[in-house]
Order: structure tokens, then C-alpha cells, then sequence
């Protein structure tokens, strides 16, 4: 048995080796009626850039050939985290599937990157997963992981995150061939019901090697409580560079 992986498009610089074929690249050889005579059975793994619709796609194909017997399909089935859970609207922007808790303190899920998603549109190069992925993930990581095992205890309530600090160590290269990510509470205050303050790291790993850790301190506010502090803030700022503007201009002039 042979296992090659599948990724979307987008990452067709990985396409190189292999034992890694892009989603149209494969696709295009099972509609040559190149695999037809293909001697042994084929798994075909599931990486990034690949979802349900294309592995239907492919399953479809895959049938027309008469080929369902001898090449597989192993897919990723872990769901995604939902909608008010990453504070994402679309799909295509969710990088985390699987959540789940391991042990007091301890949550993991895996790295989903949809071919589509909105940090891949205007720059993706090179075979890895370039870091802001990283970075995104491990705040929706923590997004995530608040809203479902803490928030969660005050349904009534809606919750306005802060960041404090956020603190990224680059380890390795990330691929877009399956990664984990492993969130650690390190500091929790959720006592009080309007104010959850929190410390975690969040590690993203693959192939037995960490690629980035993420620290991250915030703080999630009832939304009443910070929401006249901001529009204060902002009515401030707006009228100091504003005013500031016109001073400019009347120097200028």
C-alpha cells in the first residue's frame, strides 16, 4: 500500500516531492487514465487546502474510473471549531478542528487551512505555511477554548476580548501536511463573571517537532463593561487627531 498526501492548490510548492500532489494536479492524471493501470492500492491523505466538497470531487471521479477499489481516501473528519467560538464568519477563515480537553488545563485540537483562506490570498510562497497562519491560529486557539470550557459557564453573558500581550517564538518550518495545536492554561482568573483574565501558551507542532509557541495574556470583559470605555477612547482619539490635522493645515497655510 502507497499513501501519497493531497493539498489544495494554493500550496503547489509542495508539490515537488513525491509523495505530495495538489488537489487539480492528481486530478488531472486520474482524468488521463494515467492511474488506470495501477498495480498496488493508493491512500490518498488528506492535507491542507482540501475539504469535504473536494474529496466528494474526487470520490466522483475516483468512481467514473472504476479505480474506488483500489485508491482510498482518508480524510480529516474532526469538525471545525464553530462560528462564535473562533470570531470568524466565514468558513474558509476557521484554522482550528478537533477541539477537545486533554487534562486539567490542557486542550488540543488540529491545524485546519482552507485553500481560500483570507491570509493565503496575497501571499503564500515556498513550501511552508508562512507564520501569520501560526499566529492566527494560536488566537483562535484561545478564542476558542474560552468560549467553550469558561465563557460557557455564563451563557447570558457576551464577552469583549482584550489582548494584553502576545509573545510568538518561531521553532521550525510549518507544512501544510497536518499540525497540532496543544493550548496550556498557565494563569486563570474566572471567579468574577464580568472580568475572565488568562495566560496560556499555545504550541503548534508536527511530525514530532514544535514550529511555533505562542504566549498570550488577555483578558475577556462583559461586553457592557468595556463597550462605553471604547466608544470614549475612540471619541478621544478621534477629535486629538482631527484637531491636530487642522493645526497642520493652518501652519501649512
Amino acid at each position: 500500500m502507497r499513501k501519497i498526501c493531497i493539498v489544495g492548490d494554493r500550496f503547489r510548492g509542495l508539490e515537488q516531492h513525491d509523495r505530495v500532489s495538489t488537489l487539480s494536479g492528481f486530478t488531472r492524471s486520474l482524468g488521463s487514465g494515467a492511474l488506470d493501470t495501477l498495480d498496488e492500492n493508493l491512500v490518498l491523505v488528506a492535507g491542507d487546502g482540501v475539504g469535504p466538497y473536494e474529496w466528494d470531487h474526487l470520490a466522483e471521479a475516483l468512481a467514473r474510473r472504476g479505480l474506488e477499489d483500489r485508491i482510498t481516501i482518508e480524510a480529516r473528519t474532526e469538525p471545525l471549531v464553530r462560528r462564535g467560538e473562533a470570531h470568524k464568519h466565514r468558513e474558509t477563515n476557521i484554522l482550528v478542528a478537533g477541539l477537545h480537553r486533554v487534562g486539567d488545563g490542557h486542550f488540543a485540537g488540529s491545524l485546519r487551512v482552507h485553500n481560500d483562506n483570507e491570509l493565503l490570498l496575497d501571499h503564500q510562497t515556498g513550501q511552508h505555511v508562512q507564520g501569520m497562519v501560526s499566529v492566527e491560529a494560536a488566537r483562535q486557539m484561545f478564542l476558542a477554548v474560552t468560549e467553550r470550557y469558561y465563557a460557557s459557564v455564563w451563557p447570558q453573558n457576551h464577552y469583549y476580548y482584550v489582548l494584553n500581550s502576545m509573545n510568538v517564538t518561531f521553532e521550525n518550518f510549518l507544512f501544510p501536511i497536518g499540525a497540532t495545536l496543544d493550548l496550556h492554561v498557565e494563569r486563570a482568573e474566572v471567579d468574577r463573571p464580568e472580568r475572565l483574565a488568562m495566560a496560556v501558551r499555545v504550541d503548534l507542532s508536527q511530525a514530532g517537532r514544535r514550529c511555533a509557541s505562542v504566549a498570550i495574556e488577555y483578558t475577556a470583559f462583559e461586553s457592557s463593561v468595556v463597550e462605553g470605555k471604547e466608544t470614549r477612547r475612540a471619541e478621544a482619539a478621534i477629535d486629538i487627531v482631527l484637531d491636530r490635522h487642522n493645526a497642520e493645515e493652518l501652519v501649512t497655510v
